[in-house]
């Protein structure tokens, strides 16, 4: 471990001198968090969710405005006894400042209450999609591994059955083969360019794919430690993780806080039954106010309590009060449905963690006996005991291998961190320990 801990900072010292950019797992992830335009909407989406406090705070504070009206009046008014007719043109104006602070109002102090839900349901959903955001970059990133490696193996593939197909054809013309053992070969050979193909495809979509959500072009990825294995580590057992995943999972988490904001939501309705006190404070300045007010002004200061007390609305409030209720029953319902979603995936998870070391070893194994198998039977062709065909089944036995264990060493890793995704656990910090896995590409 003091070895590769020594090697690895060799190679990020040698970047860094080199002014080369290392492209690492903790690098895509960080471009990710600033690019990637969906944790941008994410980032907004909170935002926004934490003005609910100060948008249901406001309906408790004191409120203050300022009101004014000017108007043009014109009339006549004739007598009735003698021939005259009088003229009633006048203006007047009048301002006003109202203060009006509630001392009790049930439906803004539930919306208050509200307020505070709201914000905390949208940190919840953010931590949800900060964590799926860990997880897609980390999965973008082996995925583009993966397909390297694939391409890889393409390329050793087509060289080797290159190679044999040129044996077959040597053997052929020395008496040794036959047409059949140089037609096997050159049908492995054109297999695997049509597979060679398909990996360079992968690597092109997997590479845009990590590059859409980083925002920029990503230099050579860094490669998993050619002896990276499992440790074995146990991951404790699956009753503690369940109880992780009650406590921090995200969706959980903003589903009872759904529950909660449906359930002050009843209670919310229900204060259409209750009265409303608050205290107002007017000052009203007035000229000219009516006809017999002209040339005068007046000067208003009023303070006192207002009550209104409901009686009958034709039945909304019991109407909306029973629909609330229905809500709130539909957000109990969809809290349990998260909760065995999250510990369906949860199990996953942790069997495929705890499995992924079983299964990394065994294709480790697998890759091993095969490569000795691949040498065996050529020797075994030499001394005329094999043919072209046992080599070129041993060869796609070692290539199948080879491909399996890079699939299944990305897959453990994923694996992980999802496990620690759905306990809700997940940070930068376990992205970075995932990365200090890999070293720079030569």
């Amino acid at each position: 471990m003091m070895q590769w801990t020594a090697m690895l900072a060799g190679c990020t010292l040698g970047l860094l001198s080199s002014g080369t950019f290392g492209a690492g797992l903790l690098d895509a992830y960080q471009a990710a968090r600033q690019n990637d335009p969906t944790f941008k909407a994410a980032r907004y989406e909170r935002e926004a969710g934490q003005y609910a406090i100060a948008i249901g705070r406001a309906g408790l504070l004191p409120n203050l405005s300022v009101t004014g009206s000017y108007s043009q009046n014109r009339g006549e008014r004739d007598s009735t006894t003698v021939n005259l007719t009088q003229k009633l043109d006048y203006n007047d104006t009048g301002t006003a400042i109202i203060l009006r602070q509630p001392l009790f109002n049930y439906d803004s102090f539930v919306r208050y209450q509200q307020g505070g839900v709201q914000a905390a349901y949208s940190d919840a959903v953010f931590d949800r999609k900060e964590a799926e955001l860990a997880v897609k970059v980390s999965g973008a990133y082996l995925d583009a591994l993966l397909a390297m490696d694939r391409l890889a193996l393409a390329d050793a593939e087509i060289a080797a059955y290159g190679a044999q197909r040129e044996l077959a054809e040597r053997r052929r013309k020395g008496g040794e083969g036959t047409i059949t053992d140089v037609a096997d070969a050159e049908s492995r050979l054109q297999l695997a360019r049509a597979g060679r193909a398909d990996a360079v495809d992968r690597v092109a979509v997997t590479r845009r794919r990590l590059e859409g959500m980083t925002g920029k072009s990503m230099a050579p990825l860094w490669i998993l430690r050619p002896d990276f294995m499992p440790t074995g580590e146990q991951h404790g057992r699956l009753d503690d993780w369940a109880t992780l995943a009650q406590e921090n999972n995200p969706e959980i988490r903003a589903r009872r806080k759904s529950y909660e904001l449906a359930s002050l939501e009843v209670d919310r309705n229900r204060a259409g039954h209750m009265p409303q006190l608050d205290f107002v404070a007017r000052s009203t300045r007035a000229e000219n106010e009516t006809i017999s007010t002209l040339n005068q002004k007046s000067s208003i200061n009023t303070v006192g309590v207002q009550l209104n007390i409901p009686l009958f609305a034709g039945g909304r409030v019991v109407a909306l009060t029973d629909q609330a209720v229905a809500n709130r029953e539909r957000a109990l319902a969809e809290l349990g449905a998260a909760e065995n979603d999250v510990l369906v995936e949860l199990t996953r998870q942790f069997l495929a963690a705890e499995t992924g070391a079983t299964k990394v070893t065994a294709y480790q194994k697998a890759v091993d006996a095969s490569v000795v198998a691949v040498e065996g039977t050529k020797r075994g062709m030499a001394a005329g005991i094999r043919t072209t065909t046992d080599v070129l089944d041993a060869e796609r036995v070692m290539f199948v291998a080879k491909r399996d264990l890079f699939q299944a060493r990305y897959e453990y890793l994923i694996s992980t961190l999802q496990l620690r995704a759905a306990a809700g656990v997940l940070s930068e910090k376990d992205v970075a320990a995932t990365a200090g896995l890999f070293l720079p590409s030569e």
